[in-house]
């Protein structure tokens, strides 16, 4: 948005959710927001989003519509029949299930809502080639309403951690690896692989830590099995935390085997502090910019806890590998990412705008 209004763009943040940081932020550097604050995900709800958002469309006189996350998507395919308002489906999810033999359930909604939007949208932007190719080959979209424009992100505006808690964090939970996830907790971030490899190599005498942040619907299913083990002291599930920079500054290596990530977020500001991630092949972007066993490690989405235990041993016996894996990883995330590098991908935002 900040890019888009140097450029001489008009923009302005509207949102279903009730006003917060976001829009007290756009705000105090002269971007105008506005909040729909409807909750839920009932007909009637949409119904009434549906209405705001055509009349909101219509009183700002608005030209272009970039639509934001599924529920919001669903919104806009409707209303775009009745502006003349361009819309524009940003794509942020693909449920990459069909990689692996697991048994992971997608949710028949979510699979349902996604298919009516890509059927009535017009253009559909994806942030990656993984999304992109996921959605040809998966959901058969057609090709021509495809757009990949990458991420970018101004890095200098994420909080520097705090020394003192960053030591404080080493000296609560010390060992010779500490590793990190920051992901929902649910099956498609895939804890469940994760946790038992652990388990496998505390058994065989690796000193490790594995420190996981955020919530979710698995947390009991996880919490029992942390329990069940006796690993209360090896896997410490923490919960949503605001003060996250402080917990990768801590940790030496950022677990990543998710199924679900269309750019993940987390995987660049682990980056930021010159950490190593380990995270799925051939889902997302991390393929893009992971040269795998040189700044980081790419995990394959089949037989994945068997390439996690040897990525593990591997960074577990060569601090010094993984310390230089970071610096090369925060170097090629910032060459690619950071907006005062995203000439190019500006330059797709014009495209977009002006056909």
């Amino acid at each position: 948005m900040l890019e888009l209004r140097k450029m001489g763009y008009d923009v302005i943040l509207l949102t279903s959710s009730s006003k917060g940081d976001l829009h007290q932020y756009l705000e105090s550097v002269g971007i105008r927001t506005q909040s729909l604050n409807i909750r839920g995900n009932g007909l009637l709800n949409y119904l009434k989003q549906i209405i705001l958002l055509i009349r909101f469309c219509r009183n700002n006189k608005i030209n272009s519509v970039f639509s934001h996350l599924q529920p919001v998507n669903f919104v806009s395919i409707f209303a775009q029949y009745f502006i003349t308002a361009r819309v524009i489906i940003f794509r942020h999810h693909l449920q990459s299930v069909h990689q692996t033999n697991e048994n992971i359930n997608v949710n028949a909604n979510e699979s349902l809502m996604d298919k009516i939007i890509n059927r009535l949208a017009k253009i559909i932007v994806v942030p990656s080639r993984g999304v992109y190719n996921g959605m040809l080959r998966y959901e058969k979209v057609n090709e021509n309403k495809l757009r990949i424009i990458p991420y970018i992100y101004d890095f200098s505006q994420y909080g520097k951690p705090d020394l003192a808690e960053v030591e404080k964090i080493k000296t609560q939970y010390p060992c010779k690896l500490r590793l990190l996830m920051v992901s929902r907790l649910i099956r498609l971030k895939r804890h469940h692989i994760v946790f038992p490899v652990i388990k496998e190599l505390l058994l065989k005498g690796y000193d490790i830590k594995l420190l996981a942040l955020d919530t979710g619907p698995e947390k009991e299913n996880l919490d029992r099995y942390i329990t069940e083990n006796n690993l209360t002291a090896s896997i410490i599930l923490l919960g949503y935390r605001t003060d996250f920079v402080n917990y990768m500054a801590a940790c030496d290596m950022l677990i990543q085997p998710s199924l679900t990530d269309a750019s993940n977020s987390a995987a660049k500001e682990m980056s930021l502090f010159e950490k190593p991630i380990a995270a799925s092949k051939n889902v997302g972007d991390y393929d893009d910019y992971i040269k795998d066993g040189e700044n980081s490690y790419l995990i394959p989405t089949t037989d994945s806890a068997e390439h996690l235990r040897e990525i593990i041993v591997d960074a577990y016996n060569n601090p010094g590998k993984i310390k230089n894996m970071g610096k090369k990883l925060k170097e090629e995330v910032v060459s690619r990412f950071d907006a005062r590098n995203a000439g190019e991908v500006l330059n797709l935002y014009k495209e977009l705008l002006n056909n």
